[in-house]
Formats: structure tokens, C-alpha cells, sequence
């Protein structure tokens, strides 16, 4: 299974079974449905995955950060070229 399906598939779950949020969707979307787009950045499209697959709501509401939140996954987002509005 290649990045891109894994990601399309990862991102699937964590919205309908977790708490993923719904304004980011269509952009992470966007770059699993493109390969053709994002296959020369592979390595940040595994970052964009690794960020999904930890994703929770509350990563930075303790005192160490364990998790990802939606504002790394922005970041990452932006160094893929993508808007998430």
C-alpha cells in the first residue's frame, strides 16, 4: 500500500471514528487523492500520515506534548503548497 492510500484510509477512520477535524478534511484529502501532485514530496506526505495517525484534539493541553494537533497538521499542509480552508 503506497503513502497516499494510506494516508486516504487513516484519514477516513480518525474522521468518522475519532475526533479529526472536518475543516482539515478535504485538504488532507486532497493530497492522498493526488499522488501525481505530491509524489516528488513523499517524505512530507509520511509526516502529513504520521501527524494523522496521532492526531488528538487535546495534544497540547498538558504539560508535554504527546501527540499532534491540528495546527501541525496546518504547517505541514503549507509546506505541501495546500490550503485547509
Amino acid at each position: 500500500m503506497s503513502v497516499f492510500e494510506e494516508l486516504e484510509q487513516t484519514l477516513q477512520y480518525k474522521w468518522e471514528h475519532e475526533d479529526f477535524p472536518d475543516f482539515l478534511v478535504e485538504a488532507v484529502r486532497s493530497v492522498a487523492c493526488n499522488p501525481e501532485v505530491y509524489g516528488d514530496r513523499e517524505e512530507i506526505v509520511e509526516t502529513l500520515l504520521m501527524q494523522v495517525e496521532e492526531y488528538e484534539t487535546y495534544a497540547e493541553s498538558g504539560c508535554c506534548k504527546t501527540a499532534f494537533d491540528s495546527e501541525d497538521i496546518k504547517v505541514t499542509l503549507q509546506r505541501l503548497g495546500c490550503s485547509w480552508r
